[in-house]
């Protein structure tokens, strides 16, 4: 999946989190469409909800009843802006 588009998707887990392939199965790709090195991340697992990375080109646009996905979210790589405040500078 190197060098792939990715995106987050939202899947739900009723009693902690879905395995690979419930999720695969409700975001409608394959087990080997989700990033198992990223895993399945709780997003609030109060409410079910947990994340998985998908190449943003296998995601399809709608479910199967036509409800909209929540997702796909954009996963910025998170970095300082700006320097470091007080490390100091070999």
């Amino acid at each position: 999946m190197a060098g792939s588009v990715m995106a987050l998707m939202t899947v739900t887990g009723a009693n902690g989190p879905p395995s690979l392939e419930a999720a695969a199965a409700e975001l409608g790709v394959t087990v080997d469409d989700i990033d198992q090195s990223f895993g399945i991340v709780a997003v609030d697992p109060q409410r079910g909800l947990y994340c998985v990375q998908v190449p943003a080109d296998r995601v399809p646009t709608e479910t199967g009843s036509g409800e909209k996905y929540r997702g796909p979210f954009s996963n910025p790589k998170i970095a300082p802006f700006g320097p470091v405040v007080g490390k100091k500078r070999a």
